[in-house]
């Protein structure tokens, strides 16, 4: 019987290790896919969805370089996805870590992905990966910045790009995430109740792309 359960112990183990290189073999290709989309820019419509913040859908254009420099521009009102959802997703990739398979969802198989680095930001990610080895959906979990959740719609763009995200975040307090500065046009007279989290939203469509 002790031989029994060594045998499927072992067995169990070698199914989970293999499980783990399968998966970060497929976080991989997302990463290269990544590193290989060239320099270009794009124009950009912002809308924001906060309970107690009115603000106006607004036009920009985003200058990207690669994915740890990106910059949007637009008039009044600065957005920076850049210190979040971007390049912390790339700082997450291009640092060991382990990869999970957790199954799948809808054709998407779901990656949990754990940093190996104690002093990461990143407390862990977990990533919908479509069949053409691209991001679908991704949450982030960071240490002092709260959690952030990502859906990307592709519409047939050069380089796989997306041509929608829906970015949903957490606010507490009316403290807007890092992830937001600038002109907002008013608060609403509607404070939250005390320390009660509620859920912002902001979509961003991208257009009109000129590539380098």
């Amino acid at each position: 019987m002790k031989s029994f359960i060594i045998i499927l112990f072992s067995f169990f183990s070698i199914n989970i290790i293999a499980q783990s290189d399968e998966a970060k073999s497929k976080i991989l290709l997302v990463k290269e896919k990544l590193e290989n989309v060239p320099p270009y820019s794009c124009d950009i419509k912002v809308k924001i969805d906060v309970s107690f913040i009115k603000i106006k859908e607004r036009i920009g254009k985003m200058v990207f370089k690669n994915p740890e420099e990106i910059d949007y521009k637009i008039k009044g009102f600065a957005f920076l996805p850049k210190n979040e959802m971007g390049a912390t997703t790339t700082d997450l990739f291009n640092s060991e870590f382990i990869a999970i398979s957790l199954g799948y969802e809808d054709e998407n198989e779901i990656i949990k992905v754990i940093p190996m680095d104690i002093n990461s930001e990143i407390v862990t990610g977990q990533f919908w990966i479509n069949s053409r080895n691209l991001i679908s959906e991704m949450v982030l979990i960071t240490k002092d910045k709260g959690s952030y959740a990502a859906k990307l719609i592709y519409g047939g763009e050069k380089f796989d790009l997306p041509s929608n995200i829906k970015i949903t975040f957490d606010v507490k307090n009316q403290k807007m995430p890092a992830l937001l500065t600038g002109d907002l046009e008013s608060y609403s007279e509607e404070i939250p109740e005390l320390n009660k989290v509620s859920k912002g939203n902001i979509s961003i469509d991208y257009f009109n792309h000129q590539f380098d």
